[in-house]
């Protein structure tokens, strides 16, 4: 559990982040933009996956870095469903293309998807810190 007041607002803080990214996700596929459905989707993952590093003091710069010991910690470990790593990576392929790609896009079925897997994992993860780091 959290103990530091200004640490358990940072967590807070960023678990809002990841909860108003899939929101934008999902207004993004309503709106039929897929590419930033897409990349929403995989904000709100990497977001919730840097809270819940947060909470073992782990800060990186780097998405690759945020993955990897995401998997290290967290899906290795057991604490989440390995699957969640195939998940994630392909979240990450796809933010790629939305945010970066000219001439490929995500089709609707991708955006889907990705929103799909972007809840389970961000609720996945919501899940664990409130029992476990937030106390609620």
């Amino acid at each position: 559990m959290i103990a530091d007041k200004q640490s358990k607002k940072q967590v807070q803080e960023l678990l809002k982040k990841a909860t108003r990214s899939l929101a934008a996700a999902r207004r993004h596929m309503e709106d039929g933009d897929y590419d930033f459905a897409s990349s929403r989707a995989y904000y709100a993952t990497f977001y919730a996956m840097e809270t819940i590093l947060l909470t073992k003091s782990l800060v990186f710069s780097k998405h690759s870095a945020v993955i990897s010991a995401f998997n290290e910690k967290f899906l290795r470990t057991g604490i989440f469903p390995k699957a969640f790593s195939k998940l994630i990576t392909r979240l990450f392929r796809e933010r790629q293309i939305g945010d970066y790609e000219i001439g490929i896009s995500i089709r609707q079925d991708e955006a889907k998807e990705a929103i799909l897997s972007a809840e389970k994992i961000v609720n996945a993860i919501e899940g664990y810190l409130r029992k476990h780091a937030l106390g609620e």
